[in-house]
């Protein structure tokens, strides 16, 4: 019995409100959300707090004051924050403010500059272009990376022409270095970039954002181009890449057939009443598993098809944790936890995951 629950856990693996600090686990209405990993990552680095009814209003939109006030906190987490010498010079902000600090040090280190008028109207929703040219600011005031580099990658979203030209090379920047990404509609992807973001979407940027900080990924090669060639190619290369291929209607099928399942099973995880009853060690395999099920659906809600190549790779990390974990239950535990499994889907949906993700249920 162990180890076909072992094989099935694998394989799904697949103002106020900043000023009372909480755990993301405490939170009252983050759990079972497609974002609760990010949620409770952010608000471990203390970025995030909630409100003081214990709620983080994960889909309560993001606004400017919010927005600058959890940068400033990324500063001082990072350890790369200056008190600014002087306070905002905005006529709408008071030093009152919740937000006030986090203004004056934004525009004290030119990563915003306001709205006209004097005014950085901090009680609107951030939008999309808006972060990406924040995070743009934010990357080159506090370090010495060459970001020019990853501009050779123009994007190529529907909406192109919808971007503000002030923020074009800073979207195609975030783009690049993997901190946003589109929406997948039908004909291509678009970037929507003055829809006004979430407070759980931006939990998932900044927490892409840190590590990008700490460590830029490789230089993404514009979509075409051949290595070795003038102009970026990778040293020696030869051969040009060939093009991805379109998926098949089968693989596009699988893939919304996969996204419905892991959908199923966040949705039951979140109704359950049978888990509170459940030793903490099981919670916290479950958690493992809930976070990942949580970062594919995100993941696909930001464009990435999830196809059998990109899950088995990309969750290949939280399979062996889970594994880990998992040799660590009793006997007892083990039975809570299949208790548990049984309940996020039939064994079609069960199957189909076990199937997608690679997994044989004789590991």
């Amino acid at each position: 019995m162990k180890r076909f629950s072992c094989g099935l856990l694998a394989v799904v693996m697949a103002a106020g409100l900043l000023t009372v600090p909480a755990s993301a686990v405490e939170f009252s209405d983050v759990q079972g959300h497609w974002a609760q990993s990010a949620i409770q990552q952010v608000t471990d680095w203390e970025l995030f707090t909630g409100n003081d009814k214990g709620e983080f209003m994960p889909d309560e939109t993001m606004t400017r004051g919010m927005f600058v006030t959890v940068m400033e906190r990324c500063a001082k987490m990072l350890d790369v924050y200056q008190q600014p010498e002087q306070t905002a010079a905005f006529t709408d902000v008071q030093p009152s403010d919740y937000f006030a600090s986090g203004a004056s040090w934004a525009q004290a280190n030119g990563l915003v500059t306001g709205v006209g008028g004097g005014r950085f109207a901090p009680n609107d929703p951030i939008t999309r272009e808006q972060m990406c040219v924040i995070m743009d600011r934010f990357l080159r005031a506090f370090t010495d990376y060459d970001l020019d580099a990853y501009l050779a990658v123009q994007n190529a979203f529907l909406d192109k022409k919808d971007i503000g030209d002030y923020a074009m090379q800073s979207v195609d920047l975030c783009v690049a270095l993997g901190l946003i990404q589109g929406v997948s509609v039908e004909g291509g992807v678009v970037f929507q970039p003055v829809q006004p973001a979430t407070r759980a979407a931006v939990a998932v940027i900044l927490g892409r954002l840190v590590p990008v900080f700490k460590e830029l990924p490789p230089v993404p090669e514009q979509p075409g181009e051949g290595g070795g060639t003038e102009g970026g190619g990778t040293e020696g290369g030869g051969q040009e890449p060939t093009d991805p291929e379109e998926p098949t209607d089968q693989e596009k099928a699988d893939e919304a057939k996969m996204a419905e399942y892991l959908q199923i099973m966040l949705d039951n995880y979140n109704n359950s009443s049978y888990l509170p009853t459940t030793d903490q060690q099981v919670q916290d395999c479950m958690a493992i598993l809930m976070g990942a099920i949580s970062d594919a659906l995100v993941q696909r809600q930001n464009g990435q098809f999830l196809d059998r190549a990109f899950v088995q790779e990309h969750y290949a990390d939280q399979i062996s944790q889970l594994h880990t974990e998992y040799d660590k239950l009793t006997e007892d535990q083990l039975n809570q936890i299949n208790n548990v499994i049984v309940r996020l889907g039939d064994s079609e949906q069960i199957y189909f995951v076990m199937d997608y993700f690679g997994v044989s249920m004789d590991r």
